[in-house]
Parts: C-alpha cells; structure tokens; sequence
C-alpha cells in the first residue's frame, strides 16, 4: 500500500481514525485505507512512528554525506591533484 497524504482524522468511541491517501492512475486523490489505532495505544503508536521516522532521516543523512565524501574524493583525484605518490622510473642516482 502506497500512502501520499493524509485524509480525515477522527476520534469516536475510544478509536483514532486516520484516513490514509493515494493517487488512482487518473491522478485524482483516492482513499488507500483507514489506521484504526485504539485511543490508549495513540501516544505510543504516534511516538514509534516519530521516533522510527527520525532514525531513517538520520541514516539517509549519513549515507547522503558519505556519498558525497566518496564523490569529493573521486573527483579532486580526477582534478589532477596529487594523491602523494610518486613514480619511480627504475633508474639508480649515481653518487
């Protein structure tokens, strides 16, 4: 189930009631399902989702700037920098 927004909420008879959204294949908004969560577990199951969310941001966060340190370094080596090797050609210095 593909969800893309949030619909109606309600609160009746001890349940929250979330109204989940989708696109139909004509673009127009559509009714993908409704989160019945009971109202004593609400705090919990709000939190978890917070809580789960932020932690993914942080782990795309991380990937995102490693990504870009791996593409900092590829590309200053590919600039012609040096890397600080140097290249030896085999013959000997004569004293």
């Amino acid at each position: 189930m593909l969800v893309e927004g949030i619909g109606s909420v309600t609160f009746l008879n001890g349940v929250l009631r979330v109204q989940l959204i989708t696109t139909n294949a004509s673009g127009q908004p559509k009714e993908a399902c409704e989160l019945e969560i009971p109202g004593n577990r609400v705090n919990d199951v709000i939190n978890g989702l917070a809580l789960s969310t932020k932690e993914i941001t942080n782990k795309l966060d991380e990937a995102n700037n490693q990504a870009k340190v791996t593409s900092d370094e590829d590309s200053s080596e590919s600039n012609g920098k040096s890397t600080g090797s140097k290249k030896t050609t085999g013959k000997k210095k004569k004293k």
